[in-house]
């Protein structure tokens, strides 16, 4: 079985953290106690709702480390044996990275200029990316203003925080309302960060920018018809351009799911008003841990050519009865004349971690350039 997230902070790995963070410590005259050190981790646990270390998640985890690392460890100069463990200590860097972000987020002896200051160095390790979350909920605007200040910082990991830190919806994050009501006030920094040199900060800002989508639709459609207008692309070079439209396609996702028509639009996926799509199954029923084998037949009647984009949207039995969708992608193909075609596809009901299933009616639709086509019914049997 692989390992999860949060076996990378186990109490091992955890007391790892506090003995490096005890050694330097030593240089600033602070006298860690590991043994107090240990009491704090079993006392936060039990305040994180868990008797035992290994029931606690990942943010529950870090949230408790942090808590015990700072009940001992309280002084000043603490932040400085932190980020001092972490350069000196490969081993740390990573995971373990976090729950030092989290004592420089909890710190109450730091000033926000002084606890950003101790997250843009530490950000490299790994990510600062939930401790900022903490300044920004306190003080929004004057973080917002020295995080404008990092935008052409040298350190690629330093302005992927920039739009990382303040994504409105990042999973396992704190939820920022602020920004889900105003989503104006990030929109100047990810203007700045929308073709930077590095993918893994413009994949944030795409994905930055697919938050803001499930708030504000209509806010990133006129973003995206603004970035892809000629007169923005003609500033830009071949590579910069192509890395601009890959931003924007992975940044409207949700819009694509949803069949918004002016996004389709955007990227030649125009109505697909001369295609008909017919579903069939030889099986009505699925036991769990099997497949569901359906097959689509696609009929393009016109010869005008257009990009389709085929999913297909499962509609899962809940607890409560009713049916919840899912979008899958299927086919993405430029048809340029009529076309005939049979399609087979099968969708696994194995168990995974990330989803339970029920019992019950289930169904199958098929969408093409977001407008749904054919649709079939089938029943996932009880164990």
């Amino acid at each position: 079985m692989a390992e999860l997230f949060k076996d990378h902070l186990s109490l091992e790995k955890i007391s790892t953290l506090g003995l490096s963070i005890a050694e330097q410590g030593a240089q600033y005259d602070i006298a860690f106690d590991d043994v107090n050190f240990q009491q704090k981790l079993t006392k936060y646990c039990h305040e994180q709702g868990e008797e035992e270390w290994p029931s606690l998640s990942l943010m529950q985890r870090i949230r408790a480390a942090a808590h015990a690392l700072y009940s001992v460890m309280p002084q000043k100069e603490g932040a400085d044996a932190v980020v001092a463990a972490l350069y000196g200590n490969d081993q740390l860097s990573g995971w373990l990275s976090l729950v030092g972000c989290e004592y420089i987020a909890i710190h109450q002896n730091l000033s926000l200029e002084q606890g950003l200051a101790y997250l843009q160095k530490m950000t490299e390790f790994f990510s600062a990316e939930f401790a900022i979350r903490h300044f920004i909920i306190k003080q929004p605007i004057e973080t917002l203003a020295i995080l404008s200040t990092w935008l052409e910082h040298e350190n690629h990991h330093v302005r992927r925080l920039v739009s990382e830190g303040t994504r409105s919806r990042l999973p396992w994050g704190m939820r920022l309302s602020i920004f889900i009501e105003q989503p104006q006030l990030v929109m100047p920094l990810l203007v700045a960060l929308r073709d930077d040199e590095e993918e893994y900060v413009r994949r944030s800002v795409a994905n930055h920018l697919n938050d803001i989508a499930k708030d504000h639709p209509k806010l990133i459609i006129e973003t995206a018809q603004q970035w892809l207008a000629e007169e923005s692309l003609a500033l830009l070079n071949t590579v910069q351009r192509k890395q601009r439209r890959k931003l924007i396609r992975h940044a409207c996702r949700t819009l694509f799911k949803q069949g918004e028509p002016e996004v389709m639009a955007l990227f030649g996926y125009q109505p697909a008003e001369d295609v008909h799509c017919h579903l069939s199954s030889d099986q009505l029923t699925v036991s769990f841990s099997g497949d569901f084998k359906f097959e689509m037949q696609l009929e393009k009647k016109s010869s005008e050519a257009n990009q389709l984009m085929v999913d297909y949207v499962m509609h899962f039995q809940k607890a409560n009865g009713n049916q919840t969708p899912k979008v899958f992608k299927w086919l993405d193909r430029n048809f340029t004349d009529k076309a005939s075609e049979s399609i087979s596809r099968k969708h696994s009901f194995r168990k995974i971690s990330t989803r339970k299933y029920y019992p019950g009616t289930h169904r199958l639709e098929v969408i093409v350039n977001g407008i749904k086509k054919a649709q079939i019914d089938f029943e996932l049997l009880p164990t």
